[in-house]
């Protein structure tokens, strides 16, 4: 679990750094800097609560037990009217979706391998577009409405082995299991808690005050556009690096991390295999080299329409202007203090019925985070009845046109990626302590992934025959160490 410094936590964590590291001790202490007045008001007005909330943070429910008691009650009788009628509507719906995905992926790899072969430029072209459209169809359809839907169970009481959630793979980088631990586990239990749901932000973005500026924020816009375009693969490592924090005091950690980071590559190998190296060798068959560059181009053009639709859906769902982020998470948090934190930190998106289909209804993205058990084809029916118990209870029902959510989503990015004046004044008085410690954190990610104590080590030798774990060779650990952190972890433990 990545932990979340505040301002004075970080503070005196790094002033005994002069005493614990003797080359800091040569370093003559500097003389604070007065801060701006500006910069002094603003924060006292903030401190105040002068200056208005426009992202609002809540550290507890709003309502009182009763209430939230009640509203569970509510909520629990909406869910069990909808489960007692599923049957045979429910299930002809998603076995459409599933033969609409696999058609749509067919046509669309067939007038790829075709689109090469015409001597017009304008009929290639028209059949590669067609191509594009149909297999992007297909993924985002595989994704969205089937994949996403399917791994929460929604389909188990089929007990259809195709659309069963533990049988069920997607096309998408991410391996099942490890999706649904970050997503169905983590994201859906602490929804919108700094520190403890790894969507908030995925590690790569600043969208509240509860995580500390840092200069990479600045950023901020340009970084949301490569994760947009690359969201399956930030969503494939999204798993391993969480569970690098999760798990890292555990006994089993070697072990735990060697099968993700095996999965997560045996996966990428097979998605990348597939659509940049068999099926493009399969087209330059028949239409030679022009075959290979039509079908590996759209290929990729597919991939990137899938993942920038499906990182604004999820970015819109989440992130919104109105949506709520909780700073922890209440110790006696009951089952109604839950349906709260779902219905405020989560935006729906209004639009048509195949604009629902397309997101795979989670542009019902509140009844998604109150129900994620209940087939989704349902959330439409029961918009109205969870937007009348927000009204009963004074709880916004957060909803909006596409544009709309979108922009709030692009504003709050940006937003975010400025310090505001009590960041400044804070980076001021805390001048004198960054002495020497950036190259300290930064290389704190390679000590744990890296460095094995002789306690460690010993309980991994014993194991080291059954689990097949190996330890870090000193050529491959000088690699390693110039990588990114998050490929860093994954292959530290292959």
């Amino acid at each position: 679990m990545s932990t979340i410094f505040t301002l004075p936590t970080l503070s005196a964590a790094l002033s005994i750094l002069p005493s614990s590291l003797p080359f800091m001790a040569k370093v003559p202490a500097a003389k604070p800097t007065q801060p701006s007045n500006k910069f002094v008001a603003a924060a006292e007005a903030i401190a105040a609560g002068s200056v208005g909330d426009k992202y609002p943070i809540l550290s507890t429910s709003p309502l009182s037990s009763e209430e939230t008691t009640a509203l569970a009650a509510e909520l629990d009788a909406i869910r069990d009217e909808v489960m007692a009628d599923l049957g045979a509507q429910d299930a002809l719906y998603i076995r459409r979706v599933y033969a609409t995905v696999a058609y749509s992926e067919i046509a669309g790899r067939l007038l790829l391998v075709v689109a090469a072969l015409p001597k017009s430029k304008r009929m290639r072209l028209g059949l590669w577009l067609a191509g594009v459209t149909s297999l992007s169809l297909s993924k985002i359809l595989n994704n969205m409405e089937l994949g996403h839907n399917v791994m929460h169970g929604q389909y188990d009481w089929l007990q259809d082995n195709h659309l069963n959630s533990r049988q069920f793979d997607w096309d998408n980088m991410c391996p099942a299991p490890l999706w649904q631990h970050s997503h169905n586990y983590l994201h859906h239990t602490f929804t919108n808690i700094v520190g403890r749901d790894h969507d908030v932000g995925y590690h790569l973005v600043r969208i509240t005050d509860e995580q500390p500026w840092q200069p990479h924020d600045r950023f901020n816009l340009l970084k949301i556009a490569f994760l947009a375009m690359g969201f399956e693969w930030a969503v494939a490592f999204h798993d391993v690096q969480i569970s690098f924090q999760e798990y890292k005091q555990s006994d089993e950690f070697p072990t735990i991390m060697q099968q993700k980071s095996r999965s997560l590559l045996a996966k990428i190998a097979r998605q990348v295999g597939k659509d940049y190296v068999a099926l493009p060798l399969v087209s330059g068959l028949i239409g030679g080299r022009r075959g290979v560059t039509y079908n590996l181009s759209g290929n990729i053009t597919a991939n990137i329409a899938r993942n920038i639709w499906t990182w604004a859906v999820i970015f819109c769902g989440h992130f919104t202007e109105q949506a709520h982020i909780y700073t922890h998470l209440d110790d006696h948090e009951t089952r109604g203090d839950w349906y709260v934190r779902q219905m405020l930190g989560s935006s729906n998106i209004t639009g048509s019925k195949l604009f629902h289909i397309m997101t795979g209804n989670l542009s019902h993205q509140i009844e998604h985070h109150l129900f994620p058990d209940l087939p989704a084809n349902r959330y439409a029916s029961i918009a109205p009845k969870v937007a009348a118990v927000c009204k009963k209870y004074n709880l916004s029902y957060n909803t909006g046109p596409f544009s709309t959510q979108l922009s709030q989503v692009i504003r709050r990015i940006h937003y975010f990626s400025q310090q505001t004046a009590a960041e400044k004044l804070a980076s001021q008085q805390a001048k004198i302590n960054k002495v020497a410690a950036e190259p300290a954190i930064s290389n704190a990610v390679f000590n744990d992934a890296l460095t094995l104590t002789a306690e460690s080590a010993s309980k991994e030798s014993a194991t080291a025959s059954k689990s097949g774990f190996r330890f870090v060779s000193a050529q491959r650990k000088r690699f390693i160490k110039k990588l990114p952190p998050i490929l860093a972890q994954t292959l530290a433990y292959i």
